[in-house]
């Protein structure tokens, strides 16, 4: 099962790094034929989460390498509340269908995040 998680955790963290580098390093002119939800956001938050979801990315990588699950932990949670946040967003202008990314992440990550726990 060890296994299986770790991999989980790598695969999470490569999604989140490269949305999250896609958002932090791209101007946001760029992002907007992909990503909808950009127009109701200013530059500045767009960047925010861009940048949310890269260090969260390396969150749920770096400090399992180097021995502080604690801080993996709060990473697999803040993201899953990014995730559920999205999904709100996604629910609110309409659009079940482009949620579902945001809530498979997000029970992803909390299937992650409790098993870090026990």
């Amino acid at each position: 099962m060890a296994i299986v998680l770790s991999i989980l955790d790598l695969l999470l963290a490569i999604v989140f790094v490269f949305a999250g580098s896609t958002k932090a390093f791209q101007p946001v002119e760029k992002l907007e034929p992909k990503m909808a939800w950009v127009k109701d956001y200013t530059p500045r938050a767009v960047k925010l989460i861009g940048w949310a979801e890269l260090l969260g990315g390396v969150g749920l990588i770096l400090p399992g390498l180097v021995g502080l699950g604690i801080l993996q932990l709060t990473a697999a949670i803040c993201l899953a509340v990014l995730m559920v946040g999205a999904a709100v967003w996604h629910f609110r202008h309409n659009d079940a269908k482009g949620a579902i990314p945001s809530i498979v992440l997000a029970v992803l990550l909390v299937l992650l995040a409790s098993y870090m726990v026990f």
